[in-house]
C-alpha cells in the first residue's frame, strides 16, 4: 500500500466553487487507474485544499497519468498551486529499497 498527499492552495482569482469542482474531477479521474484504491480530497480551510490518494504500491503513482487524469490536474492548476507533496509507503517497502541499495 502506498499513500500519496497532494496540498494545493487557491489563486487568488479562483472561485472555491469551482476549485472544489476540479478537485473532484481530478479524484474521479485518479480513482479510475488502475492500481488506485480511493482518491478523495478535503478542505483545509477556505482556501487550500489536500488530496488524498491509496494505491496498491507506490509503483502506482510513476506511472505517466491516464488522459482525463492529466487534463484534470491542469484544470486544477489553472485554479490552484501545488504547495507540496508527500508519498508514503509500507515499512517493508522501505527496508526493501534500502538493501537494494547496498546498505
Amino acid at each position: 500500500m502506498a499513500i500519496l498527499i497532494d496540498r494545493w492552495e487557491r489563486r487568488d482569482n479562483a472561485d472555491r466553487n469551482a476549485l472544489g469542482t476540479a478537485a473532484l474531477d481530478l479524484c474521479r479521474a485518479v480513482r479510475a487507474a488502475e492500481g488506485t484504491r480511493s482518491a478523495r480530497f478535503y478542505w483545509n480551510g477556505p482556501d487550500a485544499i489536500a488530496l488524498l490518494w491509496d494505491a496498491e504500491s507506490a509503483e502506482v503513482f510513476d506511472r505517466p497519468p491516464t488522459q482525463p487524469a492529466a487534463r484534470a490536474v491542469f484544470a486544477l492548476a489553472d485554479l490552484a498551486r501545488n504547495t507540496g507533496s508527500e508519498r508514503w509507503s509500507e515499512p517493508g517497502r522501505a527496508q526493501e529499497a534500502y538493501r537494494l541499495a547496498g546498505r
